[in-house]
């Protein structure tokens, strides 16, 4: 991404506990097959997840993935939808990794899945990914302007906590300056609906 020549390399491997020369292996090296298909494999577990409204845990989400041919197991569903902050209703599992800096709040869906904006900073879709390195796991949140497709702010982290994306949210604000009434549009995980996050949310747009 163009922002990695504005962070300083000593400050950013300080933060995320990792070496020098890891940091530059991740940011320079090509995704291998097994995070191809990882990635591949949890925006199909996002999307069922999102058809049946949240409904479906990792169970009847492998079956429907083993109805379209993606052989998986339900194990390494529930892994990466728990990695994704990904709970069906109801379930008791969510309860267990309960973000204790602040309750987690449902929002409405403000878009409906039509992605479209008729300028920028209107419409601002959030996300999170991870990357495995040879030291550890790091998480990625990213915010892109729906009109120009462009990334607006991102932010990387050892551990993913509702900062991750508050930090993203901060600095994509702090580069293009919205005005109040911005939607931003991500999952329904632990780390968007944390009350801390959708405080700063209401102090921007919605």
């Amino acid at each position: 991404m163009k922002h990695h020549g504005k962070i300083k390399i000593k400050h950013a491997v300080k933060v995320l506990k990792v070496s020098r020369s890891g940091f530059y292996e991740y940011m320079h090296r090509r995704p291998s097959k097994q995070q191809v298909e990882r990635e591949v494999l949890s925006e199909k577990i996002k999307s069922v997840f999102h058809e049946h409204k949240g409904r479906y845990g990792a169970v009847r989400i492998t079956k429907v993935l083993h109805n379209t041919g993606i052989l998986t197991n339900t194990k390494r569903v529930g892994k990466l939808m728990h990695l994704m902050g990904l709970y069906a209703k109801g379930s008791r599992y969510k309860y267990k990794h309960y973000n204790r800096k602040g309750a987690s709040l449902s929002r409405p869906n403000l878009i409906n899945q039509i992605f479209k904006a008729t300028a920028p900073n209107k419409v601002w879709l959030g996300d999170m990914t991870y990357i495995p390195t040879k030291e550890g796991t790091l998480y990625l949140a990213v915010n892109i302007d729906v009109f120009s497709r462009k990334i607006v702010g991102w932010s990387m982290s050892s551990r993913m906590q509702d900062k991750l994306v508050m930090d993203c949210f901060l600095q994509a604000c702090g580069k293009e300056h919205p005005q109040p009434g911005l939607i931003v549009h991500t999952d329904q995980g632990s780390q968007y609906t944390s009350s801390r996050y959708q405080s700063i949310l209401r102090q921007v747009g919605k």
